[in-house]
């Protein structure tokens, strides 16, 4: 039986795996906030409990299925349904073409421990995938307009996507200056990459042509693979679903690749009500995957045009139009061919902190700030988070800059030894249908973990 499913799943397989929240940047007891800025170092050693240890998952989007979804009169119509109006439909897009970005990194093993009087070292071997997809919004304009416009030319650009998985051998460091400035700390980490599959393509042009008497179509791009190979039915036409299969093939070493993480942190000392302000920065994934064993071309080349409106009514109906489909589908498919490597260039993660800690009750508190920079897209965070304990962290946080305003929470119990556990999540739209997918934006991440410590 041939094992098939379908590109956008591997968008949705994150989300049963464990992550790691933003929520942890601010706790400075926090155990693995190094993810986030390499300079940050655990004030335990610990291992992390396979696969289940720490991770990270974020999603990003300007879209949910509210904008392609609508209730009327007791049901739920689609936004192709003529229940709903195009001032409806198109007043719910965004400006921005609708995107979805996803990005999980699962650890299979991780540790840290302290390196002499000033140092802590970290290692792991990581699973990361990412995918992207942008739907340009002329052609949803288009699949809603169609020829109820005068328009007789709709000309679509931009339609893209990528989906891509990698193992990551990181070590990573981070050392306390302040013996040489006061209050001054740096970090970094450098990862061997090893490339497991690679799958991207993009419509360059898009042209269809609606006149009286005739429909044309005229479709061009190209893409790449590898570690994906193709299971068609019917010599390179498409499946009776109407879905293209896409199978995973040949698991293993696809390409090579190197990234490193920088980042450094300062702390100004204060006397009074506030103890510090606390200053730190990092950039990650400044790297690249060339992608050379196995690799194909795509390749989209098709043209398709139909005059036979005048034959609709002469009785030979069904037969017309599955002639037509199998036109169409044959068109659309790519061609497939050896190909040249490629390569995979990783989206660099800026992060940028302000802190200002302080006690109230002996408890240990704190207000940050948070900028961060992924996937292209800048994100503000507002984060407020109490320590009542020395092995306990609890905070809030508000994120009102980036594609979705969005509320988050963390938790994490932290003793000196034995088993810790955090727990966090930041969510854009907290209703959900029956399947679990957002009604609003789709913008989320969240987190989960265990890890074995073992003392200061």
């Amino acid at each position: 039986m041939k094992r098939s499913f379908l590109p956008a799943l591997l968008l949705f397989l994150p989300l049963l795996l464990p992550a790691q929240s933003r929520g942890s940047y601010f706790f400075e007891n926090s155990l693995l906030r190094h993810k986030l800025n390499p300079a940050f170092a655990p004030q335990v050693s610990y291992i992390s409990v396979p696969v289940f240890g720490s991770g990270s998952y974020d999603a990003a989007s300007n879209i949910g299925l509210g904008n392609f979804v609508f209730p009327r009169y007791n049901a739920t119509y689609t936004f192709l349904s003529d229940q709903v109006d195009a001032d409806t439909f198109l007043n719910k897009l965004p400006q921005k073409d609708p995107y979805f970005n996803a990005r999980f990194e699962t650890d299979l093993l991780g540790g840290g421990m302290p390196v002499g009087k000033h140092g802590y070292a970290t290692v792991s071997l990581s699973v990361v995938g990412s995918g992207n997809v942008v739907i340009p919004g002329e052609l949803l304009r288009f699949a809603k307009l169609g020829r109820t416009l005068d328009t007789h030319r709709w000309d679509i650009e931009g339609l893209q996507g990528g989906f891509y998985r990698y193992a990551s051998l990181a070590a990573g460091y981070s050392h306390d200056l302040g013996t040489v400035v006061e209050g001054l700390r740096l970090g970094g980490r450098v990862h061997l990459l090893v490339g497991l599959s690679a799958a991207r393509a993009g419509i360059d042009r898009l042209s269809v042509r609606m006149e009286e008497d005739l429909f044309a179509a005229e479709l061009r791009g190209a893409g790449n693979l590898s570690g994906y190979g193709y299971l068609l039915q019917d010599n390179f036409r498409w499946s009776s679903l109407g879905l293209r299969k896409l199978a995973l093939s040949d698991i293993g070493l696809r390409g090579i690749g190197a990234a490193i993480d920088l980042g450094v942190e300062y702390r100004l000392p204060l006397d009074g009500f506030l103890e510090s302000v606390n200053l730190s920065a990092s950039v990650s994934d400044l790297g690249f995957i060339w992608y050379n064993r196995k690799a194909r071309e795509l390749s989209f080349n098709g043209d398709f045009a139909f005059a036979g409106f005048e034959n609709l009514n002469r009785g030979n109906l069904p037969g017309l139009i599955d002639e037509v489909i199998d036109d169409l589908k044959e068109q659309a498919s790519p061609e497939i061919t050896d190909g040249r490597p490629f390569i995979y260039t990783l989206s660099p993660t800026i992060h940028a902190g302000a802190e200002l800690p302080f006690y109230v009750l002996a408890f240990r508190m704190h207000a940050g700030l948070l900028y961060y920079h992924t996937v292209g897209r800048s994100n503000l965070m507002a984060s407020y988070g109490i320590s009542p304990f020395e092995w306990l962290n609890l905070g809030v946080n508000w994120t009102f800059l980036g594609p979705a305003g969005r509320f988050g929470f963390y938790a994490e119990f932290i003793p000196r030894k034995y088993v810790g556990l955090f727990f966090g999540m930041e969510r854009a739209s907290f209703k959900r249908n029956s399947k679990h997918y957002a009604i609003g934006n789709a913008t989320d991440s969240f987190a989960f973990g265990v890890n074995v410590l073992f003392g200061k």
